[in-house]
């Protein structure tokens, strides 16, 4: 009886800890997104942190099940203004990022997406490279 009282324990605190594990393994893998999106489009990446705001199951690249994750953040170009930005990872591969950049030459906002599919192709060799018709050597 005593041994059974201690497994139903158990098992839910290590599914809570590997939860907990892999959301900030993920939290941090967002983290690094924004920042190098930020970077490369000369804007503050401000506080330095990203905020989840949902988590689902999903079907990965390889057709097996992840969670998918959806982090938001904010940046400034100015250091005055803050502009909303959102990350999703399906699992620990970026799928989506929104940036919500504010262009500098009118008033209105233009929205970048980046956006990544995985799928598994069969018979894809690493060498292959494709040549589009208008493509000189």
């Amino acid at each position: 009886m005593l041994l059974m009282d201690t497994v139903i324990w158990i098992i839910p605190a290590a599914l809570a800890f590997w939860y907990w594990s892999d959301t900030s393994k993920a939290r941090e893998v967002a983290i690094t997104h924004g920042k190098r999106a930020c970077r490369d489009m000369n804007l503050q990446f401000l506080d330095g942190t990203v905020v989840r705001y949902k988590t689902r199951p999903r079907r990965g690249p390889d057709g097996q099940m992840c969670l998918a994750r959806d982090f938001s953040f904010e940046f400034t170009p100015d250091g005055i203004r803050r502009y909303p930005g959102h990350i999703r990872l399906l699992g620990s591969r970026l799928q989506m990022m929104d940036i919500q950049s504010p262009d500098q030459s009118t008033e209105h906002d233009t929205n970048v997406i980046l956006s990544a599919s995985y799928r598994k192709e069969k018979n894809v060799e690493s060498g292959n490279v494709i040549q589009f018709p208008d493509q000189k050597h």
